[in-house]
């Protein structure tokens, strides 16, 4: 299994915006993040800022990427626009995951200090921030902060999926697709995304994100659609990329990243993930 982290990245990938700091404070952490994270990565964490969320120490590993990942992008103002577009609904507030899929995105400043983390223990129940309240809907969207770090860890235990596909999109923002046939039955899988990095500036913006991971789909593209066949993962909700910058509108993105980043797919082929087999 390859790159699962995807989904969670598109579904918060791929951001407590609707909760007053001031509230966040007084909320006590019901979740203990810890039980998300693999033991051995377990000891490079420590919350630090008090917030319980752990906050950033030592990166995973790099992996390498799937067979059928996209390694290119896109390189042309129509094929970055068909990437970043999508049947996305402004009138649809809240959020969803379903499928086998599970697992935790943290998201960091660019000193390394907790800004926003969701869970979700995979079935049909959506994903949850650290509170306990339902992550990814647009009055409590997954914040990202465009100048930091995101970091993920997640599986399909006990399932394993072969010959996958997946896609991910961010309205307006970025997009990403690929797969693998999984012949040594991989079904765990971490890794993190530099948005400082990959981003050509920094923004701040409230957009839709989507995303699906699909079993036994083989090495055509996936489509963009609401039902697969079984097992799969889908999602979507909001997520909020914060920078010192003002508010952007999806249009308004286009427009400033396709003219920074000169159509060469912003955020297109984010930092290959490890994977491995356990369980």
């Amino acid at each position: 299994m390859r790159r699962v982290r995807n989904l969670l990245l598109a579904l918060g990938v791929v951001v407590l915006f609707a909760v007053p700091p001031a509230l966040a404070q007084e909320e006590e952490p019901v979740v203990d993040l810890f039980q998300f994270i693999p033991e051995q990565f377990r000891g490079d964490f420590a919350d630090l800022n008090g917030d319980g969320i752990p906050d950033l120490g030592q990166l995973p590993p790099e992996g390498v990427a799937g067979i059928w990942d996209d390694r290119v992008g896109e390189v042309t103002e129509e094929g970055f626009l068909d990437a970043v577009s999508g049947d996305f609904d402004p009138a649809d507030t809240g959020s969803s995951l379903t499928g086998p899929c599970k697992g935790v995105v943290i998201s960091y400043d660019s000193a390394g200090m907790s800004i926003d983390a969701m869970f979700d223990r995979g079935g049909d129940g959506p994903a949850y921030d650290v509170y306990g309240h339902q992550a990814m809907t647009r009055d409590n969207p997954f914040e990202v902060d465009t100048g930091g770090v995101l970091v993920y860890f997640g599986s399909t235990i006990p399932a394993t999926f072969h010959d996958h596909r997946w896609f991910i999109k961010a309205e307006g923002l970025f997009g990403d697709d690929g797969g693998d046939p999984n012949p040594r039955d991989k079904n765990r899988n971490a890794g993190s995304v530099d948005f400082g990095d990959l981003l050509p500036f920094q923004f701040t913006a409230l957009i839709q994100a989507k995303g699906a991971f699909v079993d036994g789909w083989g090495a055509a593209e996936l489509p963009e659609m609401d039902v697969y066949p079984e097992p799969n993962c889908t999602g979507d909700g909001w997520v909020k990329f914060v920078g010192p910058n003002p508010l952007l509108t999806p249009p308004g993105m286009l427009a400033a990243l396709l003219a920074a980043a000169g159509f060469t797919g912003v955020l297109f082929n984010a930092r290959p993930a490890l994977s491995w087999r356990e369980g």
